[in-house]
């Protein structure tokens, strides 16, 4: 089986946009939430979804309906701060309550996370033993890839315990991603959904996760909810993030449902569960 997983926030958590300049936008995550539910109970899908504690705070109802129709809820931090910005007691303070938040709502442990923006890079490695210190089983914040913004190149491409000096252990499942051979070691094409997903023809596509299949590996592909909102507000931003931001929202919905057809999905809680249960022991 492979792990389809939701990012849920709002379409301006995610762009370079300060939380105290928040509240003059639109909120839409339901709606478009609500699109993910509708499209994935159609083709009985089951995905975890990263709830940014903010999203839990001002939409606990929504929480509540993502949990009664089947779905894992995992933590996506709090604030949408990158870690590399955050002091580690910041970070930890911000875990915590989102934590507390997810847990007030589920009535369940939360056992995964996923930093904003996969910001668990090389500078930000310390936040492993935090997230090991409050209960984390799993993390899918090191992505193995080059971008401006993120990523370990040279990162394990496929789920890899993580030991502390203290002996504590950890999974780390990092999203879908290609190795290209030699001369190009470590070298990945990600094709682990977001904006890739968008940019890339289906076919492409889904082609890079057919071979990652082949060679008997882990799939995760992920979307956030405004992906599949082509009407959310356009506002001026850094073109860098302009153009991943709005490049081909259009095609979200389309290909996923293309990509439901042609790959079985569940959260991570059930494709990885005789590792959590161990980890938990």
């Amino acid at each position: 089986m492979n792990v389809f997983s939701i990012d849920v926030e709002e379409w301006y958590q995610g762009i370079e946009i300060p939380m105290d300049q928040w509240n003059g936008f639109e909120r839409r995550v339901e709606s478009s939430m609500e699109r993910l539910l509708g499209l994935m109970a159609r083709y009985d899908v089951t995905a975890t979804c990263f709830v940014l504690g903010k999203v839990a705070e001002e939409h606990p109802d929504l929480v509540q309906r993502i949990h009664e129709a089947g779905h894992e809820i995992a933590t996506h931090g709090y604030s949408h701060e990158k870690v590399y910005n955050l002091s580690p007691e910041r970070f930890r303070r911000e875990l915590r309550l989102s934590i507390d938040l997810i847990q007030s709502l589920t009535g369940e442990k939360v056992r995964g996370h996923r930093a904003p923006c996969f910001t668990i890079t090389e500078d930000s490695l310390w936040a492993l033993d935090i997230l090991r210190d409050e209960g984390i089983l799993y993390d899918s914040s090191i992505h193995p890839v080059f971008n401006y913004r993120y990523g370990i190149p040279n990162a394990d491409r496929q789920p890899s315990v993580i030991e502390s000096d203290d002996g504590a252990q950890m999974l780390e499942v990092p999203v879908a991603t290609y190795p290209l051979p030699d001369p190009l070691p470590d070298t990945n094409v990600p094709c682990g959904g977001g904006a890739y997903l968008r940019i890339y023809p289906y076919w492409l596509q889904r082609r890079l996760l057919r071979k990652i299949e082949e060679r008997g590996e882990h799939i995760s592909v992920y979307v956030h909810p405004w992906e599949v909102d082509p009407e959310h507000p356009k506002i001026d931003l850094p073109f860098r993030v302009s153009a991943t931001h709005y490049w081909n929202l259009e095609s979200t919905l389309p290909k996923l449902e293309q990509l439901f057809q042609d790959f079985t999905f569940r959260p991570y809680r059930d494709v990885f569960a005789s590792e959590l249960e161990s980890l938990s022991a």
